[in-house]
């Protein structure tokens, strides 16, 4: 390693144990409390970055509200990282109808600096006495010292007449869903996926493998997919046809000590209907999508590997037992691969006089 890249090392662990990334206990997602989906989303007035008074109605877009909950962009580089990717994505919600911002404990004077530094176009909003999060349900209630006043953070999808859809919390304060992955959980579909790629081999069928980012901060938590097209007058097997002893399509990722995963996420399926076997089976016939979620492990030897070498491979297997209408084929196992480029920490603070102490 470099000195270059040693020094940058060396200020990323110091910036860590700063933010408590060691010693920080976590929180199951699911025990996080707060306002949940089908509540009103409290009335508010906050400035953003540019000082300019916000609330729901000039805020929200035809179809709502993204609004994202962040610990600091002055000391915490997992929030840093989360709104430059909430940047990249807010065309992609636009087109949805759905506008973006971001609320912090930070001053607009932060903010104001931080938009500045990483062209941030999206209100930024300010929420010094931490009022708005206490309204939410979701302050820290844990943090200490500069971080008194922060929150769990985590989106919420709010719908033009101010009811709460949708909530997406992480169990790590510094696992952060990337804009893709919120994208894709409400709309089915990656909006801005990185170029995918035909695995060669595949009998009977076609593998593409897909990802939501083509590059991420370590702790972000981004997808990966594969979509499986069935030949003509070819089908697969869902879950549930096991059962019946069928081979079920799956995808399984090969486990690293640089990355965590999810279980992975099917499609609803079809049921095919076997006369001559007296069985309906559930079966996919059309373009299916199997999906998981990666997020790269962040520790003080992940760091130091991800300094070195800032790429994320991750390697994985497809199974599946193509069939048609008079023959079923023997099972096949399929060898599938991604590659993440890993984005540096950002590790900047605000001008001292503007900093959390």
């Amino acid at each position: 390693m470099n000195h270059l890249r040693s020094k940058q090392l060396l200020t990323e662990l110091l910036l860590a144990a700063v933010c408590g990334l060691f010693s920080m206990p976590g929180i199951a997602a699911e025990t996080i409390k707060g306002l949940q989906p089908g509540a009103a989303a409290p009335g508010f007035s906050l400035p953003d970055q540019a000082g300019k008074p916000q609330n729901l109605s000039t805020l929200s877009g035809p179809n709502g509200l993204l609004l994202l909950f962040f610990r600091s962009a002055d000391w915490c580089p997992f929030c840093k990282g989360q709104l430059v990717d909430l940047e990249g994505m807010q065309k992609a919600f636009a087109a949805k109808g759905i506008a973006v911002a971001a609320v912090s404990y930070d001053s607009p004077a932060i903010l104001a600096n931080f938009a500045k530094r990483r062209s941030i176009t999206y209100p930024l909003l300010s929420d010094p006495s931490s009022s708005v999060i206490d309204a939410f349900g979701i302050r820290n209630t844990e943090a200490t010292g500069m971080q008194v006043g922060i929150p769990y953070p985590g989106y919420y999808l709010i719908d033009p007449k101010g009811v709460i859809e949708k909530r997406f919390f992480e169990a790590s304060f510094y696992n952060r869903l990337t804009a893709s992955n919120v994208y894709s959980s409400l709309f089915g579909e990656f909006a801005l996926p990185a170029p995918s790629a035909k695995v060669p081999s595949t009998p009977y069928v076609t593998i593409q493998t897909i990802q939501s980012n083509a590059a991420v901060t370590p702790g972000a938590v981004f997808e990966v997919a594969v979509a499986i097209m069935p030949g003509t007058d070819t089908h697969i097997y869902a879950p549930g046809a096991e059962k019946l002893n069928y081979h079920v399509a799956s995808l399984t990722i090969l486990p690293s000590q640089l990355y965590s995963t999810a279980p992975t996420k099917y499609p609803d399926s079809e049921m095919m209907n076997f006369p001559e076997l007296a069985q309906t089976v559930p079966v996919y016939t059309g373009r299916t999508i199997l999906s998981t979620s990666i997020s790269p492990i962040v520790n003080k030897e992940t760091l130091t590997a991800f300094a070195a070498k800032p790429e994320l491979p991750i390697k994985g297997i497809v199974n599946y037992q193509a069939c048609t209408s008079k023959i079923c084929y023997p099972p096949a196992s399929v060898a599938v691969e991604w590659n993440i480029h890993l984005l540096p920490l950002d590790r900047e603070r605000a001008p001292e006089a503007m900093q959390h102490k």
